[in-house]
């Protein structure tokens, strides 16, 4: 099933052809000609051949975008598949094998400076990092790399098991993992994982395929090993390995003691003498006692837009218009791919919202997520080069979990029971403080994993996991469940997809807490702010991008311990 949707109409090329097409390779092999030929020789020559760069970025960009939505809206629909390969075959393997070239002319140029405005230098401190890791030895590896990641999608979305008397998508019964009822969580965990546990040797061999392809394009580029390669695409140019270790200690001194000591209570509501693997994120005393609008998805979509015209009338505005452009595709249906995104299309300069949303208490969450991700994808397209929009993941996450947290005084549209709404936050609170341990042992798996030397077998794989999980979560008793427990990194599917993409959502925590304790106190300036500083795109620092929020890029233990501080306290006041 395809989504019929409508984008405004871009603006008027000015430096590419209206005739330009991105999807054909032709068109593409000259453009690309054009900017490996054309070196600048002049201030007007610099400025045109980045105009040429940048519309040429964008226009190839929303076409990739686009042809991903498609398969995202039906995974069965093979001619949208092949599409997507075709694309990568023709087009982004074209982009991939000119990379360095093009970098190397920007770098290089005496005319550099005349092609933009000032950037404080954030671009060529970016190339600067991913030339190193960059060359036509490591493209076709890059290409291979996606067909293996796609072909892991394509399993994990087919996955199915038998869960209450029918054949279930494993997705939905991940779902039921957050059920109220301990019956339906209990035999949600036991289906999943039972499932994992038959298919391990699947989700191994994919990741025994992207492994060796990963140390390979380390290999290709000469690093130490693929860190720095992942680091270097993620345009990790503000901390590093030595920062990572620093907020993963942080995180073990401060705020496992809190979770354990609030497990304590998390227990007494539960009845339970342990905290059992299916428990972990449920404490039924903060839950609220409904679902948000009443579990009517159409009513969660205009609390929404309710919510979001209180925090700020311009938000109201962009929610009703991607409404009225049906930039909005939440309703589950069969074939669609599972989980929540959103994306941007750079030409047009209007963000998506993609999600599968059943009316729970994730959902609400979800929607105000994706939602802060549509504001910030909006608020940068109006920067005119592609290069200082996307100012890193860690940033991005903040304007998304900062959306969650400044929607909490008006949660009374989800839940029109104030006692309810004031659970809400602090039932939000309660999963992010369980969400840093989590996000700790991910990163640093994964940075076990990469920087060992030798690749792993998977029993040492799920060996160093199993370790990794009682150091940081101590509080879960996984008796007579040992063999899920060590399986646990296969759930996520972030270690396939999205290497090293995670310690960004614990950071943007700290960032989006501080927010959030700051609106407490004026909140018509932490709102000031928070516009303030998604509208800069990447043309700061992330310190200084997080300053001009008025919040620190810290990662470590004091601010930590005065955020979990915060939390415990808000959790507290509902539980007493």
């Amino acid at each position: 099933m395809s989504v019929s949707y409508r984008l405004p109409e871009r603006k008027k090329r000015i430096y590419i052809a209206d005739d330009f097409n991105p999807l054909d390779k032709n068109d593409v092999k000259l453009l690309l000609n054009r900017l490996a030929t054309d070196i600048p020789t002049d201030f007007k020559s610099a400025a045109n051949w980045y105009g040429l760069f940048h519309e040429a970025s964008c226009a190839i960009s929303e076409e990739h975008t686009i042809l991903e939505l498609n398969l995202s809206f039906n995974v069965n629909d093979n001619l949208a598949e092949q599409k997507l390969i075709e694309f990568e075959e023709h087009i982004l393997s074209q982009l991939l094998n000119i990379r360095s070239d093009l970098m190397d002319i920007y770098m290089n140029s005496p005319w550099r400076s005349a092609m933009h405005s000032y950037d404080n230098d954030r671009i060529l401190s970016d190339l600067k990092l991913r030339r190193k890791f960059t060359s036509h030895s490591i493209s076709s590896l890059q290409i291979e790399e996606n067909q293996i990641i796609r072909e892991y999608k394509k399993f994990t979305h087919a996955a199915k098991a038998s869960f209450e008397g029918k054949l279930t998508p494993v997705s939905a019964i991940i779902g039921k993992l957050n059920d109220n009822n301990v019956e339906v969580r209990k035999s949600a965990f036991l289906t999943y994982w039972s499932f994992v546990k038959e298919n391990e040797e699947q989700y191994q061999n994919y990741f025994d395929q992207l492994n060796e392809n990963r140390s390979k394009q380390a290999e290709a580029v000469q690093a130490n090993n693929y860190v720095d390669v992942a680091f270097a695409e993620l345009g990790r140019i503000d901390y590093g390995i030595a920062q990572c270790h620093e907020f993963r200690n942080s995180i073990y001194h401060e705020v496992i003691p809190i979770v354990k000591e609030l497990s304590e209570l998390q227990k007494e509501s539960l009845k339970t003498q342990d905290i059992s693997p299916w428990d972990v994120s449920i404490w039924p005393h903060l839950m609220p006692e409904k679902a948000p609008a009443n579990g009517n998805l159409d009513q969660l979509i205009l609390s929404v837009q309710n919510i979001s015209s209180k925090i700020h009338p311009s938000f109201g505005k962009l929610f009703n218009e991607m409404r009225k452009n049906n930039l909005l595709d939440v309703s589950p249906r069969p074939g669609k791919a599972p989980g929540a995104f959103c994306v941007t299309f750079q030409e047009s300069g209007y963000p998506f919202v993609f999600a599968n949303f059943g009316g729970n208490f994730r959902d609400s969450m979800t929607f105000l997520h994706e939602f802060g991700h549509a504001i910030h994808g909006y608020a940068v397209s109006n920067i005119n080069n592609v290069l200082l929009r996307h100012p890193g993941f860690e940033f991005c996450e903040v304007a998304s979990i900062g959306l969650e947290l400044l929607a909490s005084p008006f949660y009374s549209d989800f839940w029109v029971n104030k006692k309810d709404a004031k659970k809400a936050l602090a039932f939000q609170l309660f999963h992010m403080l369980n969400f840093w341990p989590f996000m700790a042992m991910i990163d640093e798996w994964q940075h076990k994993i990469y920087t060992n030397g030798t690749m792993p077998t998977a029993l040492e794989r799920n060996k160093i996991w199993r370790d990794i999980s009682r150091k940081y979560r101590p509080h879960v008793n996984w008796d007579g469940y040992e063999d899920f427990e060590e399986l646990g990194w296969l759930s996520r599917p972030h270690i396939f997809t999205s290497p090293f993409y995670y310690i960004d959502y614990g950071i943007a925590q700290v960032g989006a807490l501080q927010l959030w304790k700051y609106s407490k106190e004026n909140y018509s300036k932490a709102i000031e702010n928070y516009i303030k500083g998604l509208s800069l795109g990447a043309q700061l620092s992330l310190p200084c991008l997080f300053s001009e929020m008025g919040i620190k890029f810290d990662f470590g233990r004091k601010l930590l311990k005065e955020l979990c501080s915060d939390m415990k306290d808000e959790i507290l006041k509902v539980t007493f």
